[in-house]
């Protein structure tokens, strides 16, 4: 086997952190179940979730930077020609459910008629009218892309580990940071 060819330390970090990121703010929708409407605690949950929804569309900004001014491995030479085409269009649909998803929760907020913070650090008012009615239907498509990018995120990472137990190539390491 060829030595292993590894991503930057720092894309290495940007990724763990986005999947850190991305466990942590699809549990704050399950955490929020704990608290009843109308509550401090409940609205609290919601403040945390939609902060961590903008540092994980910060991360992905800094995800494309990285990928255009690093210096990127080539593919792995263990994988096929037509794996290495479907892990490039799985790539492409978690990069796009990467973006979107956080999009239109910001989107749903403003119809809500809510101010978007980050952490309190800076406050957003809500550029479009106030609209419950279509929040309700835009909250499905949220919701859909969000378990969408949970399921594409963990087939992506059930493959890394098969890639790495079952197939024994260096799949999973490249993106492993050096030690």
């Amino acid at each position: 086997m060829q030595p292993v060819q590894r991503y930057p330390n720092l894309f290495c970090f940007i990724h763990w952190a986005t999947v850190a990121l991305i466990a942590i703010i699809y549990g704050l929708t399950y955490v929020r179940f704990l608290f009843e409407r109308g509550t401090p605690l409940r609205a609290m949950v919601w403040w945390l979730h939609i902060s961590f929804g903008l540092v994980l569309l910060a991360f992905i900004v800094a995800r494309v930077v990285a990928r255009h001014a690093m210096t990127m491995p080539g593919p792995s030479a263990a994988l096929s020609p037509l794996v290495h085409r479907a892990s490039q269009a799985v790539h492409v649909l978690l990069y796009a459910l990467l973006v979107l998803t956080p999009v239109v929760g910001v989107y749903l907020a403003f119809l809500r008629g809510d101010a978007v913070t980050l952490f309190g650090l800076f406050t957003i008012p809500s550029p479009v009218a106030v609209d419950r009615t279509f929040a309700r239907q835009v909250v499905e498509v949220h919701e859909w892309l969000a378990n969408g990018l949970v399921a594409v995120a963990l087939v992506h990472g059930a493959a890394a580990i098969g890639h790495h137990f079952v197939l024994k190539d260096d799949v999973l390491t490249r993106m492993l940071p050096r030690r």
